[in-house]
């Protein structure tokens, strides 16, 4: 007898990074409820997205793509053979598993002659268990392979930087694999008098030696194979095309496409490029301070930036290369940031691990970039000592002067924000000061409009949806929509990420429009449901000042579709209203024709609130969040009561949000509020129909 072991869990991992989402392709969304129910009472928080056709199916596999494909027999719109098929060009790692009302074995056979992962059932609980097994293996094997793929890429760049980076140094770097040189870079090559690195390739590295040196270099590599290499280095005489030459070479056992390899390192002779008198030019931290303090000669209306370039985990770098070498690492960082100073930049030792600069430029913007510039650069450079390469990063504080600060606060503050940056893992530019701060939030507010503008040219905004719940018994759901957008990188951007920024470069009109398309366009899938819902979908003051236009385009929208009853209800803002109550008033009007509604957002906390209700004919108030958060302030819960009572007497529903817990819910039903909504309720949660399919989205 088989006994029952419990599932296995799907990683964490999969939440974190968006996924988490099964695609069922099925006639009846009640099969994906079924489905989503199952596995969530299991302990799988996993969300089943749902459609219906192949032409929904392309869009949710070329821009966003779940997990997993269940492929229903039933779906007439989306055979599995054609599931199948369209998965795998589009989305070639993608399982897909055909799932039935009753399982055989001609139907197990069929799916995967066709091409799919698995068959299963979801005809009872014994069929839905087994269906929550083949859901659980599909998603860790399809987990896995995405982090193979994500390795092998990782792998394929590693190794392409270190080549350019070979390429590129002037110390000679040659590969020697079972005697015969592999590779070698231009610098190795120049140094024994050839053109092409071509010429190199696959001689035996004994005939590229001094006679004499030969069986020194053969005991050499053999160690070094063997393993009983100490490290020190090797004094050699190489045989040229044009001559002899005496190198002193490092030997280093590594592996290249899987075999084992020893590569044969000799440094540029005293460090070329290596300015000489390069530690002179530097000065102590207390010229630094009197630098600072010194009127500035020349142009006024150049900008002077003090900067603090601190070297992160710098304590383990010389755990691991020693302190000798550690502090060579930092004085070749100290010769390559000083070599791209301008004539009137200046550097300082600032102390063991730290630098610190002043810049002059005309302007603060092109100070940050070029502290951004050194960042980069420095993060991508190979350090070479003598006995070990590094690899760093910086964490780069910058502070315009010229303010009200004294030097000894700009000096605290670089110091301590860049070693309380580094700390946390650093390599990052940090702006200091109320200039640069006021600078950066300004490019940051417009670079983030840009994000939203190609968001919306790129379909990357999506709806998440927040259950409003009952307080009466009342079936119809009604639900609260909230957009989001992806960044480039994938990440999910709540709305007040984004909004202050589209706010301001006057793109609030667009993104309600996306909105009230997107929000129609779900209304419309839904309608063979059962159960039509309510939908509360927010409109900004743009929106409202430019209600006449809004009213036209909606009523074009609406020709192919009309409306149920309140099905969709418009949000706006109390204060927005009470700066436009005509225009309030009009748009209630044509929405109320089209059988739309209107709720009174962040309502209450206004001094003719209740006043306002005489005025706007909406359908619901929503009051705002104060009144939640301070539900035990005797004067706010007062006014909050005369409120509900006034809002009953205009036959208004209403609505409190940001419920928390079931104290404040029973209070609130005590006190005849109609509907509420919160985390205590339901989390909001990303709307799951075509191509909005995203994970759950934690509010």
């Amino acid at each position: 007898m088989v006994t029952t072991q419990p599932v296995t869990q799907l990683p964490s991992a999969l939440l974190t990074e968006a996924s988490g989402v099964l695609l069922v392709v099925s006639s009846a969304e009640e099969v994906a409820k079924r489905i989503e129910s199952h596995l969530r009472n299991a302990g799988h928080p996993l969300r089943a997205a749902w459609i219906n056709d192949l032409e929904d199916l392309e869009d949710v596999l070329q821009r966003n793509p779940p997990d997993l494909v269940l492929s229903d027999q039933s779906a007439k719109q989306a055979p599995p053979d054609r599931v199948i098929e369209l998965a795998g060009n589009l989305r070639p790692d993608m399982p897909v598993v055909v799932i039935g009302g009753q399982y055989s074995v001609e139907n197990a056979v069929a799916a995967l002659a066709a091409g799919a992962q698995d068959y299963a059932s979801y005809d009872d609980l014994r069929h839905l268990r087994h269906l929550e097994l083949v859901v659980v293996r599909e998603f860790l094997k399809h987990h896995n392979l995405r982090d193979l793929r994500l390795t092998q890429q990782r792998l394929a760049d590693f190794e392409s930087r270190h080549q350019q980076l070979t390429e590129g140094t002037a110390d000679a770097v040659a590969h020697v694999q079972e005697g015969i040189l592999a590779n070698a870079n231009l610098a190795f090559t120049h140094l024994l008098g050839y053109d092409n690195p071509g010429e190199l390739a696959g001689q035996p590295m004994i005939d590229l030696v001094a006679p004499d040196q030969q069986v020194k270099i053969k005991e050499r590599l053999r160690a070094v194979q063997k393993g009983k290499h100490n490290g020190e280095p090797l004094e050699l005489v190489l045989a040229g095309r044009k001559g002899q030459v005496s190198v002193k070479a490092q030997l280093i056992l590594g592996a290249q496409d899987g075999e084992s390899v020893i590569e044969l390192l000799i440094r540029a002779e005293g460090g070329k490029g290596r300015p000489a008198t390069a530690q002179n030019s530097f000065h102590g931290r207390a010229i630094f301070s009197d630098a600072m303090a010194e009127t500035p000669a020349g142009d006024s209306k150049l900008m002077r930036t003090a900067m603090l370039l601190r070297i992160d985990a710098f304590d383990g770098l010389e755990q691991r290369i020693g302190h000798a070498d550690a502090q060579e690492v930092t004085s070749l960082l100290a010769e390559m940031v000083h070599s791209r100073l301008g004539p009137q930049d200046q550097t300082f030792v600032f102390s063991t691990d730290e630098l610190a600069l002043l810049v002059i430029r005309p302007n603060y913007n092109e100070a940050e970039q070029f502290a951004e510039f050194l960042r980069k650069e420095v993060s991508g450079h190979i350090f070479a000592a003598r006995g070990h390469e590094a690899n760093i990063s910086l964490t780069i504080t910058v502070f315009p002067l010229g303010g009200q600060e004294t030097v000894e606060q700009v000096v605290r503050q670089l110091a301590d924000e860049a070693r309380k940056i580094s700390a946390r893992g650093g390599n990052q530019v940090v702006a200091l000061g109320a200039t640069a701060k006021a600078n950066q939030a300004e490019r940051e507010e417009a670079r983030r409009a840009a994000q939203v503008k190609k968001a919306i040219e790129e379909n990357r905004l999506k709806l998440a949806y927040q259950s409003i719940a009952s307080l009466e018994g009342e079936s119809r759901g009604h639900f609260d929509l909230l957009v989001r957008m992806i960044d480039e990188n994938g990440k999910e951007l709540h709305a007040s990420e984004f909004l202050p920024a589209a706010q301001r470069f006057n793109l609030m009109r667009t993104i309600d429009r996306w909105v009230v398309t997107r929000a129609l366009a779900m209304i419309a899938k839904r309608a063979s449901a059962k159960d039509s819902s309510v939908l509360f979908v927010k409109l900004s003051e743009d929106t409202l000042k430019d209600n006449e236009a809004f009213v036209a385009w909606l009523k074009t929208q609406l020709q192919q579709q009309s409306l149920k009853l309140d099905e969709v209800v418009f949000e706006i803002q109390e204060a927005v209203i009470q700066n436009h109550v005509r225009k309030a008033k009009a748009l209630t009007q044509a929405l109320s024709e089209m059988g739309a509604g209107l709720a009174l957002d962040y309502y209450g906390l206004g001094a003719t609130s209740a006043q306002l209700l005489d005025h706007i004919p909406a359908n619901f108030v929503k009051f705002h969040p104060t009144f939640t958060q301070k539900f035990n302030d005797k004067d706010l819960q007062k006014r909050f009561g005369e409120l509900v009572e006034s809002a009953k007497q205009h036959k208004l529903k209403t609505i409190v949000s940001h419920v928390e817990d079931a104290h404040v819910m029973a209070r609130l039903w005590q006190m005849g509020v109609n509907f509420i909504q919160g985390y205590h309720v339901q989390e909001p949660e990303v709307v799951l129909l075509t191509s909005d399919v995203a994970s759950t989205t934690r509010g």
